[in-house]
């Protein structure tokens, strides 16, 4: 080969070890993204998480009220009849 040749090949060889280093850097930006975006997803699915235990919880909480809410009731309906037998109120 001749020496032009040889300096055209050396330029392209250059270029391309330039381009292998900007590629090795973006490769080792979107490995640091890809284990932040991991974490990400790891929070979010505790989130989610919990967001079901809250869920459960106020749905737990919610029923035992209804409960007691109607056992309260059921108690005012007795005394109200007991007071009106008694004539205390007007029935």
């Amino acid at each position: 080969m001749d020496k032009e040749t040889m300096d055209m090949f050396q330029t392209i060889i250059d270029q391309l070890h330039k381009m292998d280093t900007r590629l090795d850097k973006m490769d080792t930006r979107l490995d640091k993204m890809d284990n932040r975006m991991e974490v990400i997803e790891v929070r979010q699915n505790k989130m989610h998480e919990q967001l079901n235990e809250l869920q459960l919880s106020q749905k737990l909480f919610e029923m035992n009220a209804n409960k007691k809410l109607a056992r309260l009731q059921d108690g005012m309906d007795t005394v109200e009849e007991i007071l009106k037998m008694h004539e205390l109120i007007p029935g």
